[in-house]
């Protein structure tokens, strides 16, 4: 999300649009050859890539693929987050989806589901090396039901650092796309994870105050980030799964931004922290939502 509101807020919510990506790839080769004091023993030769992901790499915004978004909202609203009303939530037209959003200064949740059978299976079939079918199946076939979207400053899609799919549809211009993780497809007990464009990130705002950059007659949009117990930033995103390879190119880069880690342990759980858990207050949404809060 950048800061200044985007100029045409007639895609007035951050869900609307899925914007910027931007990473800084580099490759540290550490070779190492130790040998002891005049014997002929030599510790194996260490030959190790590792990848470094620049700090400007972010969190754009974060899914959970429900089945029952009512049920799920409502876990949400009951301890006092706003959520973004439903006759505003856009319709992903093309991809059979749509969802449940609740926005923060710095990012947004949305609860995915499939909102028409018949698109959403049409699109699978064109994009076969897509996961949404994978995913949204995950009460079936144990995919986690997690999606983070990433940005980067200065987005140059040779930036980023995992094998990606390329994803693109009607609503978005020609030369607009999004790209998704070969991983996610193939890696189903990791979260899916996808790169957004400029123009679909979301907007971030460092105070309250800041939403006044929203230009007034959007000033309605100001009340969806006021939260009634008080959430202002989420400040930072856990998610465990099972059996993970933890040395897959998606898992090695999303550990390596700041405030965000992806663990083994021993279910699908996403924990979301907010304003550095300042109020010490624990919310375990589970089992409608796979989902601790705390605030």
């Amino acid at each position: 999300m950048s800061f200044p509101v985007k100029k045409s807020y007639t895609n007035t919510l951050p869900h609307i649009r899925m914007n910027n990506l931007n990473y800084i790839i580099i490759l540290v080769l550490t070779l190492s050859l130790v040998s002891c004091n005049n014997e002929k023993k030599t510790k194996p030769k260490t030959d190790q890539t590792k990848l470094v992901v620049s700090s400007d790499l972010q969190i754009d915004h974060f899914n959970i693929w429900v089945t029952n978004p009512k049920t799920a909202k409502k876990k949400l609203t009951e301890i006092g987050f706003t959520s973004v009303p439903d006759s505003l939530s856009t319709i992903h037209k093309g991809q059979g989806t749509t969802g449940r959003y609740f926005y923060f200064l710095n990012n947004y949740l949305e609860l995915i589901f499939v909102y028409d059978l018949t698109e959403f299976e049409e699109n699978n079939r064109v994009n076969r090396d897509l996961d949404f079918a994978e995913r949204a199946n995950f009460a079936e076939n144990e995919a986690s039901p997690f999606s983070l979207a990433l940005k980067i400053k200065d987005y140059d899609i040779e930036k980023i650092p995992f094998k990606k799919v390329k994803y693109h549809q009607e609503w978005m211009k020609n030369s607009e796309s999004i790209y998704s993780a070969v991983n996610s497809k193939i890696n189903l007990k990791e979260p899916s994870v996808f790169a957004v464009y400029p123009e679909l990130e979301s907007d971030r705002f460092e105070t309250l105050t800041d939403l006044k950059s929203i230009p007034e007659e959007y000033a309605f949009v100001r009340t969806f980030y006021k939260h009634p117990n008080g959430a202002k930033k989420v400040t930072n995103i856990r998610i465990t799964s099972y059996d993970l390879d933890m040395e897959t190119e998606t898992i090695e880069a999303i550990n390596e931004i700041e405030n965000v880690s992806i663990k083994n342990g021993a279910e699908h759980l996403m924990e979301l922290t907010f304003d550095n858990n300042v109020q010490g207050k624990i919310f375990d949404l589970r089992p409608e939502l796979p989902l601790i809060i705390k605030i």
